[in-house]
């Protein structure tokens, strides 16, 4: 009698290691063996984007955009630093916050919710009332400084300044540009010698080209060379004075300086400092307190 064979069953690789795998017993004891398959909401696109969040221990705030969930930073701030003792944890805490707000301010992504950095003097203010019995911590909220100049508060937001415990500055929104017909006679200076600075790099540069590339000719370096000496040396000293009398932190002053290294950094700072209100005139925070 003619012997019988199995037929020849051939494996793909993937299902070789899957076989081996099991052999050795890597399928046992995995998370969720033996439970029903959750297959709710088939239709919704995100089911794995709330099955992460659920799964991670995570609050509905993650799927916020970085300007909003900014936002809710500020507001919950007081909650936040409630439970810390000391105030080098709050500044810190609020540096850390103003770090990440200066951040988005310098590359903003929708949507563009007004922000600014929170002044760390009074958070320290506020934790202090708190622990000493004068309010509950947990149920007040940091005041927007765009909030508190359309509520005309008395804590005055400004441009944006990414010293923690800065003076308080006049009510413009950091996202809003300055008008340039009210700058001050030092603003208006720094930005004729920004643009000119800039303009002169342009035909040093053009200059460079037409020597090195085109006619090797030397003409528009003779021109602009000592033309864009004159502008940066200029620009170097209205920078100072700018930085002195507009109250610019000691960062926002070196990179003002920084800028004339680079060619055409220098219109880039003037377009950021209309933009975020650095160019305005500081007040004192007895000129705008309430009466």
């Amino acid at each position: 009698m003619a012997e019988r064979h199995e037929p020849v069953v051939h494996e793909s690789v993937v299902e070789e290691q899957i076989r081996l795998a099991a052999e050795r017993g890597a399928f046992e004891n995995l998370p969720g063996k033996g439970r029903p398959l959750r297959l709710d909401g088939p239709d919704d696109d995100n089911w794995w984007v709330r099955r992460w969040i659920e799964r991670e221990g995570l609050s509905g705030d993650a799927l916020l955009p970085t300007s909003l969930l900014l936002r809710k930073e500020i507001q919950r701030l007081p909650g936040t630093v409630a439970a810390l003792r000391e105030e080098a944890e709050v500044r810190a805490v609020v540096s850390d916050l103003n770090r990440r707000i200066a951040g988005w301010l310098l590359a903003p992504t929708p949507p563009n919710v007004p922000l600014s950095p929170v002044r760390a003097d009074d958070v320290v203010a506020d934790w202090r009332r708190v622990r000493a019995g004068g309010g509950d911590g947990a149920a007040d909220e940091v005041r927007h400084p765009v909030e508190d100049v359309a509520e005309g508060s008395g804590r005055v937001g400004g441009a944006v300044d990414t010293d923690p415990g800065a003076a308080p500055m006049t009510a413009t929104s950091p996202t809003a540009p300055t008008d340039p017909t009210r700058l001050s006679g030092p603003a208006r200076a720094f930005r004729a010698v920004a643009i000119a600075e800039a303009c002169s790099w342009l035909g040093l540069l053009i200059g460079m080209f037409v020597k090195y590339v085109v006619v090797f000719d030397d003409i528009g370096v003779k021109i602009f060379g000592p033309i864009h000496g004159a502008l940066f040396v200029a620009y170097l000293v209205v920078t100072v004075v700018a930085a002195r009398r507009l109250e610019w932190s000691l960062r926002t002053t070196l990179l003002a300086l920084f800028a004339s290294i680079p060619p055409l950094f220098t219109l880039w700072f003037e377009r950021w400092a209309m933009r975020t209100g650095r160019l305005a005139v500081r007040r004192s925070a007895s000129a705008v307190a309430p009466a």
